[in-house]
């Protein structure tokens, strides 16, 4: 299975697992990156194509009940 390009232009939520914090970028952000840095807690995350998997079919279940 392939992440979706529909989302790339949405803003998806991400939740730091070491603090919680919400980060929010474009799909594009999250459909590119490896490893970032939260800015809250500056942990080193590492977002595998599992999790962006989850990640984007998460949002696109969102978009398509209209929530």
């Amino acid at each position: 299975m392939s992440i979706s390009d529909e989302l790339r232009d949405a803003s998806l939520r991400y939740e730091c697992p070491n603090c919680h914090q919400a980060i929010i970028r474009n799909g594009s952000w999250f459909k590119s990156v490896s490893t970032f840095r939260c800015e809250a807690c500056k942990t080193k995350l590492r977002l595998g194509y599992s999790a962006k998997l989850a990640l984007f079919e998460r949002h696109g279940k969102a978009a398509f009940s209209g929530t």
